[in-house]
């Protein structure tokens, strides 16, 4: 009988998936998957819902992928208009219904991703050479999504912005 759980004797036989490390930069993303979901933590996000939002960007000939959760607080509300502005979704001093963030689908936007060490409040961004140093030695290195801005006609793979330290 097949079980969706593994027994102590049971064969793994699966291959294990191939990730990639997006150095800190800008990069052109596409929304293949939005989930509607409830955050599970212990903080003080407990029971707020939130959209798993997962972007796929085009990397030196391969596809990579990077999430994020929109928080639905009133708290992270400007993140949450940054998403959507990001889609042409919402203009500034225009009123939007938080559902248009499903209306993202399939659409593309300008992300900057940066690099951590870490999770949540126990963690420490990365230069572009520190991230492509320990992911090249196994060393844990996370993708996060610092900003959602709309579609420019030149998006390169480095960026000027020295809020990170890149």
């Amino acid at each position: 009988m097949d079980s969706e759980f593994f027994n102590w004797g049971d064969t793994v036989t699966a291959d294990p998936k191939e990730y990639i490390t997006l150095m800190p930069g800008k990069y052109t993303g596409k929304v293949t998957k939005i989930e509607k979901q409830r955050c599970e933590s212990n903080g003080k996000m407990n029971g707020c819902p939130l959209a798993k939002i997962t972007l796929e960007v085009e990397h030196e000939g391969s596809k990579a992928y990077v999430s994020d959760n929109l928080f639905l607080a009133r708290s992270r509300e400007w993140r949450i208009a940054q998403f959507l502005h990001a889609f042409g979704l919402k203009e500034k001093g225009e009123p939007v219904k938080v559902e248009k963030i499903l209306d993202s689908m399939g659409r593309f936007c300008t992300i900057t991703v940066f690099c951590q060490s870490g999770k949540d409040e126990n963690y420490r961004t990365y230069t572009p050479e520190e991230a492509e140093y320990n992911a090249e030695h196994g060393i844990d290195v996370y993708n996060k999504i610092k900003s959602f801005e709309p579609l420019s006609e030149t998006v390169s793979e480095t960026s000027d912005d020295s809020e990170f330290g890149f």
